[in-house]
């Protein structure tokens, strides 16, 4: 009797046991723009935002994989949260990658990763140099076009602001110079606004509580001066009374 063992299944590692990120201002930068992303499109359930994930393209491969740093996703489920995006599984690659890099990662993001996404058919492709250490041009905008990437030209503002506009997004990302790298944010031209991260939400939240409370404090003052400015008026109405009264 011929026994067949059944081939193993093949594992598709959700990490590398590196750090998450290249460095402190790379972390900030990619875990504000995930949570920011995710709290804009968290009324849609048809996008997908994800980051510091393993991304497979090839099924039976676990060793052909690239590392994202922040993706969005369009028609494919908000929920259940997946570990790694595998290609074949939600059948198709992300809409929009951002990659922060760095020295180190330059020669994958602007190669590797620059082919397989064009052939993977990623609509839009950020590449952001956070401290602004080898790229001329510290945001670059890369947009799908007939199959091939074209670069986007940069808006570079007076006061050293740089800004590009995904279309599929529907928002700018603008960089602020910093002391130690660029401040990442997003604007929403349709809304005339800045997108806040859950942290900068909760510190406007706090501000927001502390300055009901003085307000309150404010009016509980008032009413007491109020209060004891009433019952001085009355008692001097009733000491013109008694004045009144004695002199006839």
């Amino acid at each position: 009797m011929v026994t067949v063992r059944a081939k193993p299944e093949v594992q598709y590692p959700e990490s590398d046991g590196r750090p998450m990120a290249e460095s402190p201002e790379h972390l900030h930068v990619m875990l504000s723009l995930i949570a920011t992303l995710q709290a804009y499109f968290a009324t849609r359930q048809d996008v997908y935002v994800g980051g510091n994930q393993f991304l497979y393209w090839i099924e039976g491969n676990p060793r052909q994989r690239v590392a994202l740093d922040v993706y969005v996703v369009f028609g494919v489920p908000r929920r259940p949260w997946r570990a790694t995006w595998k290609v074949w599984e939600m059948g198709k690659a992300p809409d929009v990658i951002i990659e922060l890099t760095s020295p180190s990662t330059a020669s994958e993001d602007l190669g590797r990763k620059y082919q397989l996404y064009q052939r993977l058919r990623v609509e839009e492709y950020l590449l952001i140099d956070v401290k602004h250490e080898y790229l001329k041009e510290p945001l670059n905008l890369y947009r799908l076009m007939e199959g091939e990437y074209q670069r986007v030209p940069n808006q570079r503002t007076p006061s050293e602001e740089w800004r590009a506009h995904s279309e599929l997004l529907g928002l700018t990302l603008v960089l602020t110079p910093g002391e130690t790298g660029y401040q990442v944010r997003l604007w929403e031209p349709q809304g005339d606004r800045w997108l806040l991260n859950p942290l900068e939400v909760a510190e406007q939240y706090e501000l927001a509580q502390q300055q009901l409370l003085d307000m309150k404090r404010r009016f509980a003052q008032e009413a007491q001066t109020r209060a004891r400015l009433e019952e001085r008026v009355r008692e001097l109405e009733e000491e013109l009374r008694r004045l009144k009264e004695g002199s006839r």
